[in-house]
């Protein structure tokens, strides 16, 4: 995809992963809006941020509204938007898990929902969803975060299978650590990291790719 003059939607826009790929959409000549309860701190011609709780199908609604009020479709989804705790089963309280399986997996399907038929009509696009490595193996004190990715990973596999006759590409990144907010308040501390602008740029590198591939799942670890 030439991203010079595409519409892209990125969540989870306010700090890390999400807001080094909105600042490398930009470069790319994308036209950008970033959904985050936060404000992004972000000031460019083609950036719009929208105020947006990803777990609230009305907040969700509204921006797509908006959004598709001024464009025809969204030509590039990036479901980034997620949190994470790693804890013992049995001090995780019922509303805790409900928010990160909302935020990590409720969401995707909330955006995406909204943006498939301008695809569709298109015979393009592509979405980009953010898993993780914890979405490949279980890790100690990881039910609810490992839950989580591991259904972003079904998600992700059932949705490339139905959209890709239509000319949808849809790719599954899974990272390892990365230095980011996440590991403020997750709980573990990590080795070694990733750093978000180069997470960013191998995702650019694969929505660049000719349109005629699909790269359908893609995992990267820190050495």
């Amino acid at each position: 995809m030439n991203l010079a003059g595409k519409t892209a939607v990125v969540t989870g826009t306010s700090s890390g992963i999400g807001l080094a790929v909105c600042r490398s959409l930009l470069d790319a000549g994308a036209v950008v809006f970033g959904l985050s309860r936060r404000e992004t701190p972000l000031v460019h011609e083609h950036f719009r941020w929208i105020q947006a709780d990803v777990t609230s199908d009305i907040a969700i609604d509204q921006a797509f509204d908006a959004i598709l009020a001024q464009f025809d479709r969204v030509d590039l989804l990036i479901n980034n938007a997620g949190f994470g705790f790693f804890r013992d089963v049995e001090s995780i309280e019922p509303a805790e898990w409900r928010r990160l399986i909302d935020t990590n997996l409720t969401a995707m399907f909330l955006c995406t929902r909204h943006v498939v038929p301008g695809m569709k009509a298109a015979g393009s696009g592509m979405i980009v969803n953010m898993g993780s490595v914890a979405g490949k193996r279980g890790i100690k004190g990881g039910t609810a975060y490992c839950a989580s990715k591991f259904a972003v990973n079904g998600f992700s596999e059932s949705l490339m299978e139905e959209l890709r006759e239509f000319g949808i590409r849809v790719t599954c990144v899974n990272p390892g650590s990365v230095r980011t907010e996440f590991f403020d308040h997750a709980g573990i501390e990590p080795k070694k990291y990733m750093q978000p602008d180069d997470v960013a740029s191998l995702i650019i590198s694969l929505v660049t790719l000719p349109e005629g591939m699909l790269p359908d799942e893609l995992t990267l670890r820190p050495i």
